[in-house]
């Protein structure tokens, strides 16, 4: 997951979603709602599978700190060959979501929402606009669509950031260890963190499959901006 979200076109909730850890990840993420938290340690103990969520959390920070080095190798000498993976890799979760977790045909009852994640990250991908993240309020609304983007399944947190035009300086600044540059990103980030795993368990606890196959929409429609963006 930390290999994926920091390299540009697949999200960590992706490769979550391949290795059947998705909901338990969000889970533990939902643990510091803010409307539900207890402060309290009995509260963590109970609601937190250490057992799950410690080796997976130190996976992913060693990987985003090496990868950090090795992504510009791969992008300056196999950049065909990694746009080819990465949309493999989206294409087998949206077959994954749709056709091996549940029937065909359940997943087709919800072919509008399908459309409807489509849409959306198509939309995302081809309207965004580079601007001068120098401003602090920017780098703050970058950490929180980076963090929502690698919450949802779709396009990833770092191909957000290319986007954005803001990728160079982040991945930068955690080569470096810069932490007052990457402070008010962090601080965007943290927000996202408070608010959108609730959202999330809300509708995969409503209704698991629709929620499954409109997030299979976001990943299609981020194929695209795989190619379009990542150079």
């Amino acid at each position: 997951m930390g290999i994926a979200e920091i390299t540009p076109g697949i999200s960590g909730a992706t490769i979550a979603g391949l290795f059947n850890v998705y909901k338990d990840f969000v889970n533990f993420l939902n643990v510091f709602n803010p409307f539900k938290i207890k402060p309290n340690l009995s509260y963590f103990y109970k609601e937190i599978n250490f057992s799950f969520i410690i080796p997976l959390l130190l996976g992913m920070a060693i990987s985003i700190y090496l990868s950090a080095f090795a992504i510009d190798y791969f992008r300056k000498s196999y950049l065909y060959e990694l746009k080819i993976f990465l949309s493999a890799v989206m294409l087998i979760a949206v077959i994954k979501n749709c056709g091996l977790d549940q029937s065909l045909n359940d997943s087709f009852k919800y072919i509008l929402n399908f459309i409807l994640g489509l849409l959306i990250a198509i939309v995302i991908a081809l309207s965004l606009v580079e601007l001068d993240f120098n401003n602090s309020f920017l780098l703050v609304f970058a950490g929180l669509l980076a963090f929502t983007a690698f919450l949802l399944p779709g396009i990833s947190g770092s191909l957000v950031l290319i986007i954005l035009g803001v990728y160079g300086n982040i991945t930068t600044a955690i080569k470096d260890i810069d932490v007052i540059f990457l402070m008010p990103f962090i601080i965007g980030m943290a927000v996202s963190f408070l608010v959108i795993p609730a959202q999330i368990i809300k509708r995969i606890n409503d209704n698991e499959v629709k929620t499954k196959v409109f997030f299979s929409g976001l990943i299609l429609g981020s194929i695209p901006a795989v190619w379009l963006y990542l150079i």
